[in-house]
């Protein structure tokens, strides 16, 4: 049996600390508080996409533009400005009345051809002292100082066009030509040239051209450039197929055709007898463009008949006789 004394005393054991940690709580506080706030954001948001309506907005008042009169004064109403920029708000001007020219007779311009070659026969014409029309070949040798000698005796200068006849190319039109089988680029570009290398000029005729003239699409090719160019066409009408004429009032372009060519054989009778026809149709029409060429024998004839055609017709340019067509 055992003592008593000699039993081991009990030990205690220590009981484990369970707080929870003041930081760790604070922070499981604040993510929760984020999370709300970011549940109570989406939730706004889905609500005023999906049942919110953008409210109506009030159109803003149109300022309206006063109509007034030609002396500025207003009229007792106005009209808002949208209707303004559509239709015009004051009376438009009367449209252009066209003065015919001022003339002491009947006009007729005669327009000599193929100038730029024959300097001497360029002078010969000069001297006649009557206006008159040149037409400028774009490569003549001379054109320079024939332009120079006849704006000085107040001569107009038209640019020569050479363009394709129907029988080329056995018959060439000669440098700077227009060809039917030019596409727009290079026509329109040739074009520009020729018109550059011929200064002070008022206007084109065609040097030429049986084939291009009947063209309607490279006829409105080139009457485009030169209505750009405020310039004139007179159609020399190499050929009775031509369609100068329709393209030229398509496009507005201020335009006329030649009455009677002078001088296409050369002998004296047949130049006294195609100028005594240049009157005859221009008394008939009330006006007439005549063309001749640099030839010994027109010139000759011409200077004996001025004044016979001086007491029938008045003398003036081709510019003129254009106005007086459009008139």
């Amino acid at each position: 049996m055992a003592k008593q004394g000699s039993a081991k005393p009990r030990v205690r054991k220590k009981k484990k600390k369970t707080g929870i940690n003041p930081n760790l709580q604070l922070m499981k506080i604040v993510a929760g508080v984020a999370l709300m706030v970011c549940l109570v954001v989406t939730a706004g948001l889905l609500a005023s996409r999906f049942l919110m309506r953008p409210a109506p907005q009030v159109a803003s008042k149109t300022k309206p533009i006063p109509i007034t009169r030609p002396d500025s004064s207003p009229l007792d109403h106005s009209v808002p400005d949208y209707e303004a920029f559509h239709r015009e708000a004051v009376v438009p001007p009367p449209p252009i009345k066209r003065i015919k020219p001022i003339t002491n007779g009947i006009p007729v311009a005669i327009i000599i051809d193929d100038i730029g070659y024959d300097r001497k026969m360029a002078e010969g014409f000069l001297e006649l002292d009557v206006p008159l029309t040149f037409s400028v070949l774009p490569e003549g040798t001379f054109n320079h100082s024939i332009i120079d000698q006849a704006l000085k005796k107040e001569v107009e200068i038209m640019l020569h066009l050479p363009m394709e006849p129907s029988n080329y190319p056995s018959v060439n039109p000669g440098p700077g030509a227009l060809l039917s089988s030019m596409k727009p680029d290079e026509l329109i570009a040739q074009l520009n040239a020729n018109l550059d290398r011929v200064p002070n000029i008022k206007g084109v005729n065609n040097h030429m051209g049986s084939k291009l003239t009947a063209s309607s699409e490279q006829m409105r090719q080139i009457f485009t450039i030169l209505k750009k160019r405020n310039l004139f066409f007179v159609d020399s009408r190499t050929s009775a197929d031509t369609l100068c004429r329709s393209s030229a009032e398509l496009l507005h372009l201020p335009f006329a055709e030649r009455d009677v060519f002078i001088d296409h054989e050369q002998t004296r009778a047949f130049v006294r007898k195609q100028l005594k026809l240049l009157i005859k149709r221009a008394t008939r029409q009330g006006y007439a463009i005549g063309i001749a060429h640099p030839h010994p024998i027109t010139l000759e004839v011409l200077k004996e008949m001025l004044p016979e055609l001086k007491k029938a017709v008045f003398f003036t340019y081709a510019s003129q006789v254009v106005a007086f067509q459009q008139g």
